[in-house]
């Protein structure tokens, strides 16, 4: 964990704050293109998250514990989370749509932010998985 003297103190990302920074835009969209918010992702070009400088790494950053539906999913099958975030899935029509994804010592979970299990991918079944360096919340299962 790394904080700066100097910084102020971590705000959470909310509604407002996405609001405050798409009105101050930080010259972070290239100049004179036609990039939609949507490709912004892949142009390299998507900033940090305002709370993630001062936030101290860890497995699970849903709390899982309070989140009775997916609890529920987990001691179905006898699992213990090990990392659980939100991430972007992409649809077949090229559309993005927001999943929590669950790791545990056997399987990935991928569930619909308020609904029930959609897939359970057994851990032997996956070479690899990549979380990309930006903040934007894509996950790659090889």
């Amino acid at each position: 964990r790394v904080q700066i003297d100097d910084s102020d103190p971590p705000k959470y990302d909310t509604v407002e704050d996405e609001e405050e920074e798409d009105e101050k835009d930080n010259g972070m969209r290239p100049a004179n293109s036609n990039v939609t918010e949507d490709q912004e992702p892949f142009m390299g070009v998507k900033g940090r998250r305002i709370a993630s400088r001062h936030r101290n790494y860890k497995g699970d950053y849903l709390d899982v514990p309070s989140r009775l539906h997916l609890l529920k999913i987990l001691q179905k099958q006898g699992d213990q989370v090990l990392f659980a975030d939100k991430v972007m899935k992409f649809m077949g029509s090229g559309k993005m749509k927001s999943r929590i994804v669950l790791i545990t010592e056997f399987a990935i979970y991928i569930v619909p932010e308020m609904d029930s299990l959609k897939r359970r991918i057994a851990l032997a079944a996956v070479d690899k998985i990549c979380l990309r360096e930006l903040s934007d919340h894509f996950l790659a299962a090889v």
